[in-house]
């Protein structure tokens, strides 16, 4: 009978702790799920704040950017003009390049009032720029983007002024080419001044009065919008 009696306590005692084990292994189970989950969050919060604290410290420490006297001068020249648009890429170029993007650009087209177009839709070429690239009926480069054009057009002008042809009076052959004999001499004079005009006021190496200033597209006389100069 006690012999019984032990080997039932022993049984529950047995059970009883294997029970409580088992409680106790599923506790720690529950305990390492929401420890590993606190420390997910804990990393996470920590990397929050890191990126905002860095996009704080750039905010902070941003300086804007300063526009030199002649870039301002160049985006108020062709303000309301279609080359408006490509003004940021300009003045981006080297001054020299970017005086000569606008003084032909005023010569040629107008700072793109009168320019090559293919399918109805422009070709973003304000400076008779006759490239290989997708050219249209003319032998103009039909650009897909206002910043192609800046960068393939400056590219040419760079070229020449790397080869020291650096004055408006040398930058002609930009209409002439190898040989200006076979235009008018009145239309090559009149390239040179009008492009000079313009890179001088640029570069400010004379005073031009104000009246000067060519007038405002909205504004001018039909004979000037005619011209396209």
């Amino acid at each position: 009978m006690l012999k019984k009696i032990h080997h039932k306590i022993k049984y529950k005692a047995c059970h009883h702790y294997h029970k409580m084990m088992g409680v106790n292994f599923e506790s720690k189970k529950i305990k390492i799920f929401f420890l590993s989950l606190f420390l997910v969050f804990c990393l996470s919060f920590t990397l929050f704040f890191y990126l905002l604290a860095k996009r704080l410290e750039n905010s902070i420490n941003f300086e804007p950017k300063i526009l030199s006297v002649q870039q301002q001068k160049i985006l108020k020249m062709i303000s309301g003009f279609p080359m408006e648009k490509m003004g940021n890429k300009i003045i981006e170029k080297n001054p020299k390049v970017a005086t000569y993007l606008v003084a032909i650009g005023k010569k040629e087209s107008n700072w793109g009032m009168y320019s090559p177009k293919k399918d109805g839709r422009d070709c973003y070429n304000y400076w008779g720029y006759m490239g290989t690239y997708n050219q249209t009926k003319s032998g103009y480069s039909c650009f897909d983007s206002p910043e192609q054009a800046v960068d393939e057009v400056g590219e040419r002008i760079q070229e020449l002024l790397d080869q020291k042809i650096d004055t408006p009076r040398e930058i002609v052959v930009w209409k002439c080419g190898s040989d200006c004999s076979v235009f008018s001499a009145g239309s090559v004079s009149d390239w040179i001044n009008d492009v000079s005009y313009y890179y001088y006021e640029l570069n400010k190496k004379r005073k031009i009065r104000p009246a000067a200033l060519p007038p405002h597209p909205q504004n001018a006389p039909s004979a000037y919008l005619q011209a396209g100069r």
